[in-house]
């Protein structure tokens, strides 16, 4: 720990009562992992196999599959990354002889070799963890990061089945076969099954005081950091089985209004997915083109984004709110508006693929709060950083 000013005593005592002696204690035993923010994405490291093998991955909470690169890649998003995944570099690797592709969008895609192989996170080395090892990656990934650790979409007891066959059941050892833990949902080696992850105020720059690396944001498992936010923690409880499929992380979501400009009622049953994979607040293509309408700002097919005119100021541009079961979260314009130059700008909101009814609350959302993944309470949790942020969240009254 440093200090910014040092003092001389010739004896000292230092008292620590015992609540607080237990919240530091409890707040050690919390894993951590530095981040950066890479297009709106919250990208870390993770490290693959024995001995361990480092790769720069986003933490995806909206995708349940881990992967990173492997050196049979040969597509230009792989050849511009120093690591590459060598399981026969691994003596922990076991090969699986199977193969997952994942869609991410239209025309993005990857292809990958399913391994087991001991992969760790903020120290905390899981074995046997089931990850994919892409062959082909498409339209994915940066100059600094490829690959993903998945966080999301698991089943109610952590695992995941990639591998389906007449002789797969419920019952089966999730350890085996195409059924895997995700230590990292699960709890593995850890008293609480929390996980979350929280990004730097650019007004004042938190993780940049508190940190010696300089990092953008942080992964804190194993737990909530009761010291890195301020009031309360407003929490969204998960859906119940009769919505559909996985309910890991998603909320109903109620309404969605523009200011006074745009009012949308959203179908009952309507879920949000807070999904770190994307740094869009994604909606479905009517619903998308209606809140744009309001604002003058037109569908570019080219590039996949909503553009409008804008002027210096982007006070006078209508704040966006959206209610949730219990509370309202509102994003005003600097959140939601990035410039492109001069004359023209273009909103982080945008249109989901497919048919989708439902909504996808990404990085321009997300990014704004201390985000809190709990699935021993069937809840996500969101919080105001410590030092504030532009973004708020207001109870609803019953």
């Amino acid at each position: 720990m440093r200090f910014s000013s040092t003092v001389l005593l010739s004896t000292a005592i230092l008292f620590i009562s015992s609540s607080s002696a237990a919240k530091l204690e409890k707040r050690c035993t919390l894993k951590r992992e530095p981040m950066t923010i890479e297009d709106g994405l919250l990208v870390a490291k993770i490290k693959v196999g024995t001995p361990p093998q480092t790769f720069s991955v986003v933490f995806d909470t909206g995708n349940s599959l881990t992967w990173v690169p492997a050196a049979e890649c040969h597509t230009p998003e792989c050849r511009q990354q120093s690591n590459l995944y060598n399981a026969n570099s691994s003596s922990t690797a076991v090969d699986l002889h199977k193969k997952q592709s994942i869609k991410y969008d239209e025309g993005v895609c990857i292809d990958a070799r399913l391994y087991r192989d001991t992969v760790s996170v903020a120290g905390l080395a899981v074995s046997n963890q089931l990850f994919g090892s892409a062959y082909s990656v498409k339209g994915l990934g940066g100059d600094s990061y490829l690959g993903s650790l998945g966080l999301g979409g698991f089943n109610a007891d952590g695992s995941t089945n990639y591998l389906t066959s007449n002789s797969a059941s419920s019952n089966q050892n999730i350890s085996s076969g195409g059924y895997a833990q995700n230590g990292f949902q699960s709890a593995y080696g850890q008293s609480s099954q929390q996980f979350g992850m929280i990004a730097s105020n650019p007004s004042n720059q938190f993780y940049q005081k508190r940190s010696n690396d300089q990092s953008d944001a942080e992964f804190i498992f194993g737990g909530i950091d009761h010291d890195v936010y301020k009031g309360d923690i407003a929490y969204f409880k998960l859906p119940t089985c009769d919505y559909g499929d996985s309910p890991f992380w998603k909320t109903e979501i109620k309404c969605v209004k523009f200011g006074d400009k745009a009012d949308i009622k959203l179908a009952p049953k309507t879920l949000a997915s807070m999904s770190t994979g994307s740094n869009f607040i994604l909606a479905p293509k009517e619903q998308a083109d209606l809140l744009h309408a309001a604002i003058d700002a037109k569908y570019d097919e080219e590039d996949g984004v909503y553009k409008l005119e804008c002027c210096e100021d982007l006070d006078d541009l209508p704040t966006l709110k959206l209610d949730f079961d219990g509370y309202r979260v509102s994003l005003p314009p600097k959140l939601y508006i990035k410039r492109i130059d001069e004359k023209q700008c273009q909103t982080l909101i945008s249109r989901n693929k497919g048919e989708d009814s439902n909504w996808t609350l990404g990085g321009a959302f997300l990014n704004n709060f201390y985000h809190i993944y709990d699935a021993s309470n069937n809840q996500i949790g969101l919080a105001i950083p410590k030092g504030g942020c532009d973004a708020k969240i207001t109870k609803l009254s019953k």
